[in-house]
């Protein structure tokens, strides 16, 4: 048995071509095009793949309060985080089509590095249950948080998303008034949370399918 193997033309039933025809169109795979083995893999389970590219394409792929092209590095971001390659190229090069650059990709990573040393430092606050360390301070380095060349909004975005990930609580409340206090609007605030599930959701199908 090969676990989670990639489902070639010739091994696909007549339901899974319909599947995954569909799929390349809603992904935007260009016509000729060879399909991201991720794709492929996710045929495994017809219905999820339907799932998954409903949501990329209504969510990811259309631009509401916060525009395409963001929405596709934080996606990026959210799935290098989640330590899926193939899904972070993926939504790396949606966003380098939509006119970003890897510099602004390598930097949101890099603001989703430091928001989890915080947020592992708080979540131990939180995980201790005693007020011993209140005085405490973390002491720890963050200067794409103070000059992030996409704006501090963008940064709280991304320290939003990753802090939800990473569950700390004591530290999304903490961005969610940071993020107000740059005129993050509550409705890109639930996008971008909805942006983190989608790919961590993708990323956790795929966790255990070798590349």
């Amino acid at each position: 048995m090969h676990w989670l193997a990639p489902i070639s033309d010739e091994e696909m039933s007549d339901a899974q071509a319909k599947v995954f025809t569909r799929a390349l169109s809603k992904f935007e795979v260009p016509e000729g095009e060879d399909a991201p083995t991720w794709i492929r893999v996710m045929l495994n389970s017809p219905e999820y793949l339907k799932d998954v590219y409903m949501n990329v394409s209504q969510h990811l792929f259309k631009e509401t309060s916060i525009k395409v092209g963001t929405k596709a590095v934080l996606a990026a971001v959210a799935a290098s985080h989640a330590g899926n390659k193939e899904l972070a190229e993926f939504f790396a090069a949606r966003a380098l089509a939509e006119g970003a650059s890897m510099e602004q990709i390598y930097e949101g990573m890099g603001i989703a590095a430091t928001s989890t040393s915080f947020n592992f430092y708080y979540k131990f606050r939180s995980l201790s249950q005693t007020d011993e360390f209140e005085g405490h301070k973390p002491s720890l380095r963050a200067t794409l948080f103070q000059r992030p060349s996409l704006g501090k909004a963008f940064a709280e975005l991304v320290n939003l998303m990753i802090s939800t990930a990473n569950g700390c609580a004591s530290c999304v409340s903490g961005h969610i008034t940071e993020a107000e206090q740059h005129d993050v609007s509550k409705d890109q605030i639930d996008e971008v949370i909805r942006i983190g599930a989608i790919v961590q959701s993708m990323a956790m199908f795929l966790r255990t399918h070798e590349a």
